[in-house]
């Protein structure tokens, strides 16, 4: 179960900086007619309903961006690497190496987290999705460390732009290599779909249909970074 919070993490954390209407963004529904509902935030073109994301590495903040910009921009050193082309790579690990006591000693407050590699901060940070929206946890590096030896693929974690997402709420121990961005989905669903102390049926609904989603993209490979995927 996953608790409430009040956006404090374990006693030092801090909120993503992903604003409000960010996250709405990546939840609302798709129009399904013909005229696009958004433009690329770089050069203004009309954009597909399914398109490109690009992010801006020092604060964060995903940008719906046009296939021409994001190769343009997210080319490495393009725009003075200001920002990263998010990819489009899923991955489930079904036999990820990670026990009940190691989940325990990474001491995330909540049944849900997703790390990533930042190199802003040189390190890697967690941020676990609740009510309040995206909380840093702090994480105990040497945790991570003896988590990533005994999965090797985490060191192909794309840094800034791709995530170990990690879903343990109720029965489930399922852990994905996603882009960035459906961590900021995840986020968006939960913050504006809570209702109470509990959450409410909508958004525990929500949260299996995402990972439901999350499943049907990804695709199987074995925990061995030299392992290709399932065949």
């Amino acid at each position: 179960m996953m608790s409430g919070t009040n956006g404090q993490g374990n006693g030092s954390a801090a909120r993503d900086g992903a604003p409000l209407q960010a996250l709405r963004r990546f939840t609302r529904e798709r129009p399904t007619g013909s005229a696009p509902l958004e433009h690329c935030e770089m050069c203004s073109e009309p954009l597909a309903p399914i398109h490109r994301h690009l992010l801006e590495i020092a604060n964060r903040r995903v940008l719906c961006t046009c296939e021409a910009c994001t190769l343009l921009f997210g080319y490495p050193g393009a725009g003075g690497g200001k920002y990263r082309a998010i990819p489009r790579r899923y991955l489930v690990l079904p036999d990820f190496q990670m026990t009940d006591e190691q989940w325990d000693e990474l001491r995330i407050p909540v049944n849900m987290v997703y790390i990533f590699r930042s190199t802003v901060a040189e390190r890697a940070i967690a941020f676990y999705p609740s009510p309040a929206g995206a909380t840093e946890s702090l994480l105990d590096l040497q945790s991570w460390e003896v988590l990533v030896h005994n999965n090797p693929i985490l060191n192909d974690l794309e840094a800034d732009v791709e995530a170990l997402l990690i879903n343990r709420v109720g029965e489930a121990r399922e852990h994905y290599v996603v882009p960035i961005d459906a961590c900021y989905q995840l986020v968006g669903l939960i913050r504006l779909s809570w209702k109470g102390l509990s959450g409410g049926e909508e958004v525990w609904k929500a949260i299996k249909e995402f990972f439901a989603d999350i499943r049907a993209k990804s695709q199987p490979v074995r925990g061995d970074a030299d392992a290709g995927p399932e065949l």
